[in-house]
């Protein structure tokens, strides 16, 4: 057999393999943890980029296939719109004390949220650091979050509007006997 030059060599002894394979995971979770701090750095500029604008996103939600809700803050007022095949405006909240409260829970909710953790990355952290106890951010539960005053807001006004339609509707229904 003809080996043109190339001598094989045997393989070396495993013993260095698990020194190799913990470097490649430090190396890796070296890497990782440089594109976490990448995103978190990128998206507090664009925040920052945000802030000056007199458009605001606060969120949104997909309802299906180009379908969404959205809620913007425009010249301190918050619009609640249907994104389709158009936009259409599904509440506004005008009211400036309610729209300061809004946007300050809004606020303390995006600088108090972390990038979700695998639920074993939770529960290590929290083995970890002692201080901080699961049921501490539940303390501050005192004041409801931005969700749960947006969505108690849309369904007063909800309620509201369905009042002014009944009110209508009788006072029409009253003009009509009247007239017969």
């Amino acid at each position: 057999m003809r080996t043109f030059g190339y001598t094989e060599k045997p393989y070396p002894a495993s013993g260095g393999s698990a020194w190799d394979l913990i470097w490649v995971l430090f190396v890796l979770g070296l890497i990782v943890a440089l594109i976490v701090l990448l995103l978190r750095f990128i998206s507090k500029r664009n925040r920052g980029w945000w802030m000056n604008r007199s458009l605001r996103s606060l969120g949104g939600l997909t309802l299906g296939t180009n379908k969404s809700m959205q809620i913007v803050e425009w010249n301190g007022r918050i619009y609640v719109l249907g994104v389709g095949e158009n936009v259409s405006l599904i509440e506004s909240i005008t009211e400036p004390e309610m729209v300061a409260a809004l946007l300050a829970e809004h606020d303390t909710a995006a600088a108090n949220t972390a990038p979700a953790l695998p639920a074993w990355l939770r529960k290590w952290s929290v083995r970890s650091n002692p201080q901080t106890e699961p049921g501490s951010h539940q303390e501050s539960g005192k004041h409801p979050s931005f969700e749960q005053t947006l969505e108690n807001r849309l369904r007063q006004l909800s309620e509201r509007r369905q009042r002014m339609e009944q009110l209508l509707d009788e006072s029409r229904s009253e003009d009509g006997t009247d007239k017969q």
